[in-house]
């Protein structure tokens, strides 16, 4: 649990592979699978997630990198006011962490 802030869970076009990736592509750090829980959806086209302890569980990517907290000012400006980022828990190979996810302040 410690660390947070080197911490980056992703679901939408930022994952490996994803049409924006290449945003942190350069980043040192390691990827892995996770789980978090709360209620998938979309807004404006794009996947759009909350977080609620009692929703179901969706499969997405925990970015873990020391390079993050130089990282997050350019990151919270390409996903603007339809995103903020707040903390969350997630289940990760190695049990539960806390990070941080850019969820969407609205889903269709």
């Amino acid at each position: 649990m410690d660390n947070p802030e080197e911490r980056l869970i992703v679901y939408g076009t930022l994952v490996p592979g994803g049409i924006y990736h290449f945003l942190l592509a350069d980043l040192p750090g390691t990827w892995e699978k996770c789980v978090i829980k709360g209620r998938m959806g979309e807004y404006g086209g794009f996947k759009a997630f909350q977080y609620d302890a009692a929703g179901p569980e969706h499969p997405a990517w925990l970015l873990t990198s020391p390079a993050l907290p130089e990282k997050f000012p350019e990151l919270d400006a390409f996903e603007g006011d339809p995103y903020r980022r707040t903390l969350i828990p997630a289940r990760a190979g190695r049990g539960g962490v806390l990070a941080y996810i850019y969820e969407g302040m609205e889903i269709d």
